[in-house]
């Protein structure tokens, strides 16, 4: 599918590429966004990301090592402008990285944001030049242009809502949120807007604590925290509290588990074991190649790591049910 006939087929169905078109469906540009910069902050490339929203207008910065604009494409474009033309078809990711993380939906990169959007300047820093290219409507408004070096580091997209397709404007309520819930997920991920700064260095530990107080649990300051990497696999796992009725949440490479899935069953597996019945109970894997039960992407299926994630948690979490007086 050439660029041309691409751009066409986004713009004549984008629903299939954002799941609507409400406000849900223009937030997932950001989402889109959020991905590509936690992607480099999973491979120690950048540590934070800041928005600022107005009306139609959405800017999106982060701190990363910068958009390839002096790298060649596969035709006569630059690597930058293909990763922003061309939409992926047969890869997770345009240069095939991994881990990769979707935090809504399946995610089509970059190529969507520029091609629903009515305009879309994106300046990027590298190497001590700073690159800057405009788009509208999915079309570039002229060649990749050096504007200045040296440069800070990091890329900024500045996006407009194009109006043909989009009646809500963006929302900065919205965008908290989806930052927020990111840095819960990603320990040490500073994110920026001008109602927000945050960044937790316990993660999910963090949150367990938050919902467990929520909950009014008697002992929501009462927390657990596994985070570490085995073989291929990240586990983050938290719990908190005491309570009769769990709040338990599963997510796996930056996507909610509405559907729990084999990451669930395992957490639930060793809390169980340790006879442990938490106010709030959650766990993050991320996979190099996870697979789904379904294309929602709702819930993980990947019995291969049952064992591996229960032999994992397991250890840890005995040692903290005997360090508070329960019984395993």
């Amino acid at each position: 599918m050439d660029e041309l006939s691409s751009l066409e087929s986004i713009r004549k169905r984008p629903a299939m590429y954002i799941g609507g078109m409400d406000i849900r469906g223009l937030h997932h540009l950001l989402d889109e966004l959020l991905d590509n910069s936690i992607d480099q902050f999973l491979a120690n490339q950048a540590t934070s990301v800041s928005v600022n929203v107005s009306g139609s207008m959405l800017e999106f910065t982060d701190d990363g090592p910068g958009l390839p604009f002096d790298e060649p494409g596969p035709h006569s474009e630059s690597l930058a402008e293909y990763y922003l033309t061309q939409i992926r078809l047969h890869s997770p990711t345009a240069d095939g990285h991994a881990p990769h993380i979707h935090l809504d939906g399946s995610g089509c990169g970059l190529r969507i944001v520029t091609a629903l959007t009515d305009t879309c300047e994106v300046s990027s820093s590298r190497n001590d030049v700073i690159w800057r290219q405009s788009f509208s409507k999915g079309l570039k408004v002229g060649p990749p242009q050096m504007i200045a070096q040296p440069g800070n580091r990091g890329t900024t997209f500045r996006l407009t809502i194009d109006r043909d397709l989009f009646s809500d404007d963006w929302c900065q309520q919205r965008v908290d949120q989806r930052l927020v819930d990111a840095a819960y997920l990603l320990p040490g991920l500073k994110v920026e807007s001008p109602s927000l700064r945050f960044c937790t260095s316990r993660g999910l530990a963090d949150l367990a604590a938050k919902i467990a107080k929520e909950k009014r649990s008697p002992n929501a300051h009462r927390v657990w925290w596994f985070n570490e990497s085995t073989d291929d696999i990240q586990i983050q796992a938290a719990i908190a509290g005491t309570g009769s009725d769990t709040d338990w949440r599963a997510f796996a490479n930056g996507g909610t588990s509405m559907e729990g899935g084999t990451h669930l069953a395992a957490l639930k597996r060793v809390v169980k074991s340790c006879g442990l019945r938490p106010a709030s109970a959650l766990i993050h894997i991320i996979m190099h190649n996870p697979r789904f039960a379904g294309p929602t992407r709702s819930k993980l299926d990947a019995p291969e790591i049952r064992t591996q994630l229960i032999d994992a948690l397991m250890p840890s979490l005995k040692a903290f049910a005997s360090s508070q007086g329960d019984t395993a």
